[in-house]
């Protein structure tokens, strides 16, 4: 299934209904004064995020969402019916913006979370209202007041506690397979992962967990739109941590790719940075000369302790280093807030 991340839909509250004109006729009571009732109230458009949806993609294909509009009144002062309300499910992360002023209407994250954004109109007062000692016989009545109509951009931001960023095939998506569970798409070559893939690691004494979010690989000139672009980097805005996966080489291709990865995120939203970061060197069953590795691994850690950045080194393949990263998942739960 096709994942879209953003959307613009129009949606639109409930008219609210007319007053009534109406006047009292019943068997022995030659001056029935007026009875005409009040219109009902239209309905409201209301945003409420939900956990069974994970994507954008059934907006892309209905644009338009409009409540119902309130009943008319009625004689003997009957209310006109209230239009029912439009209920809009999003997935968890969605953030509602008005598309004219560029105002964030609603940022809903968490599961059943709602927010009113529209409400209908008022309905129309029925003559029997305005009946007044001077004026026993009013024939006029209210129009109910018109609904509100937005057009509004969608987008969605996942909710990932850790954001695994790093260059096409450096193993992110075997990570969090192994991590979390989850059986995300993975082969060989680079952009396997065409969207943004969530996986969640638990520790079964406490039952916290924590999500992982692996982003699809960022190439050098991404934050101009080369190979994904920058498209999916939205996702780790509300991380609280950035694991930079880098793929085993010399030292210099090492200290190359994260730089490289932190130009491009700079080029995005510089601020994303300030987030804490820990850099995992994957693939080290690559180097079979333990003399070699030795020195890389020495000269890795120089390098990102003068960035006071941990650095831990795995093989994703093997599994070698897994049991030293899982710890730090779980001092990470621990602080984590219940």
């Amino acid at each position: 299934m096709k994942f879209v991340d953003n959307a613009v839909i129009t949606i639109a509250s409930g008219n609210g209904g007319r007053g009534a004109v109406s006047f009292r006729r019943e068997k022995f009571i030659p001056k029935g004064g007026p009875d005409g009732g009040d219109g009902g109230e239209g309905g409201d458009v209301i945003f409420k995020a939900s956990h069974n949806i994970t994507s954008l993609l059934d907006f892309r294909y209905k644009p338009r969402y409009i409540a119902e509009k309130g009943g008319n009144g009625q004689g003997n002062n009957k209310k006109g019916r209230d239009g029912k309300d439009i209920i809009i499910a999003v997935p968890i992360g969605t953030t509602v913006i008005d598309l004219e002023s560029g105002e964030i209407m609603a940022d809903l994250a968490a599961d059943e979370e709602e927010e009113v954004l529209l409400r209908g109109g008022v309905g129309g007062k029925g003559n029997s209202f305005f009946k007044t000692s001077t004026n026993r016989i009013p024939r006029f009545a209210q129009t109910g007041t018109p609904g509100k109509t937005k057009k509004v951009r969608l987008i969605l931001k996942s909710l990932g506690d850790i954001g695994i960023i790093g260059l096409p095939n450096a193993g992110k998506s075997s990570l969090i397979s192994i991590l979390t569970g989850s059986r995300p798409k993975i082969a060989s070559y680079p952009f396997t992962t065409k969207t943004p893939n969530l996986g969640v690691f638990m520790d079964a004494a406490s039952d916290k967990t924590l999500t992982l979010i692996d982003i699809p690989g960022i190439i050098e000139g991404a934050s101009e739109g080369a190979g994904l672009g920058l498209r999916f980097l939205s996702h780790i805005e509300r991380s609280n941590m950035l694991l930079h996966l880098i793929e085993i080489g010399t030292l210099k291709e090492i200290t190359d790719r994260y730089d490289m990865i932190v130009k491009e995120i700079a080029g995005y939203k510089e601020e994303i940075l300030n987030k804490e970061q820990i850099a995992v060197i994957n693939k080290i069953d690559l180097i079979t000369d333990d003399k070699e590795l030795n020195k890389i691994m020495k000269g890795t850690e120089k390098f990102f302790k003068k960035k006071n950045i941990p650095v831990y080194f795995i093989s994703a393949y093997n599994g070698s280093g897994i049991s030293g990263l899982k710890k730090i998942l779980n001092s990470a739960l621990n602080k984590k807030k219940d």
